[in-house]
């Protein structure tokens, strides 16, 4: 259960939270800082669910209620995924207008959650004050996860109950991808794309198989680099027609490949030979230059950057620089 790994991997933001519930001085504001820990994630649901559950304890986790929350299909407790694209506008409007309306839950409390709050414009995060200021109601409560908390608006800090993160822990995401029937390497790779369990990917989800499977082409293809423009333009790009699953398959890519690459540059060995073989691979063309291309393109993409001309320019670099 997630309170058993918050207590044992986390025990300050375990005990934060534990004398908040049983003390009954919840806050309406939280802030969980520290670096990217996606126990982070899993933390923020369970003290919605504790907030919604209302007793002087951490949630149960197992009835229906929580395992609605955790689902994101419970009404009353909506999270925004920063990590995954930057937080906009509209999102922060589908709270205010969700949050304006009478309860659609017995327990009549609202929580949302904004994980990487980082990732929003200093607009954005103005909205997100004035929200916290001049909340709906006095059972309404915001959970923020920043890995950067330096970077936030202090007047958004002052205002949040700080529960720190001290660690920087992906094992128990492996283990429940592990669980599910991944086998280790992916269930790593998984765990440090993804930052959280996704229950319903499948073993053979396409979008993740063909991310990796370019990811180790794209390195094969180091020692004959002239062939990257190829590759992407007859293969990679023809992959998937749809557009949406293109750009998800893209995104993943970047992901992967600056995990390998990052991995190389840490000398990392793993119990998967094919994996190892790539890390060497790696390891003899600049590493450090390499992560500069695909980390710069991953931050273009996430600003919605045309996928091919990404392409074009991360086969350029790595022809005339590698």
């Amino acid at each position: 259960m997630i309170k058993t790994q918050l207590r044992d991997s986390e025990p300050i933001a375990y005990q934060s939270l534990e004398n908040s519930l049983k003390n009954r001085k919840v806050a309406h504001s939280y802030l969980f800082s520290g670096e990217y820990n996606p126990l982070k994630i899993e933390a923020a649901y369970l003290l919605a669910q504790s907030i919604v559950e209302g007793k002087d304890d951490f949630a149960c986790e197992t009835c229906d209620v929580c395992k609605r929350i955790r689902n994101n299909s419970y009404f009353d407790v909506i999270y925004v995924d920063g990590y995954a694209s930057s937080i906009k506008k509209d999102d922060i409007e589908m709270i205010l207008d969700e949050f304006s309306r009478t309860s659609l839950e017995s327990s009549g409390k609202k929580v949302y959650i904004l994980a990487n709050i980082n990732n929003a414009s200093t607009k954005v995060l103005n909205m997100i004050l004035k929200f916290m200021e001049e909340p709906s109601s006095s059972n309404t409560y915001g959970i923020f996860i920043s890995d950067h908390k330096e970077d936030l608006l202090p007047t958004i800090v002052s205002r949040c109950q700080e529960v720190p993160f001290l660690t920087r822990d992906f094992s128990f995401l492996i283990d429940r991808y592990e669980e599910k029937g991944f086998d280790r390497i992916d269930a790593y790779l998984l765990s440090n794309i993804l930052h959280r369990y996704d229950p319903d990917l499948d073993l053979n989800d396409p979008i993740y198989l063909a991310a990796r499977d370019y990811v180790y082409k794209t390195i094969e293809l180091f020692d004959k680099k002239e062939f990257l423009p190829v590759m992407f333009s007859q293969e990679f790009y023809t992959e998937f027609k749809d557009r949406e699953e293109f750009r998800r398959c893209v995104d993943m890519y970047l992901s992967v490949m600056i995990v390998m690459i990052d991995d190389a540059l840490k000398n990392k060995e793993s119990d998967d030979d094919l994996y190892n073989r790539h890390l060497s691979i790696i390891r003899q063309h600049q590493p450090g230059k390499l992560l500069d291309i695909f980390v710069r393109a991953s931050d273009k993409a996430m600003l919605n950057a045309e996928r091919k001309l990404l392409f074009d320019a991360i086969s350029y670099e790595i022809i005339s620089y590698i």
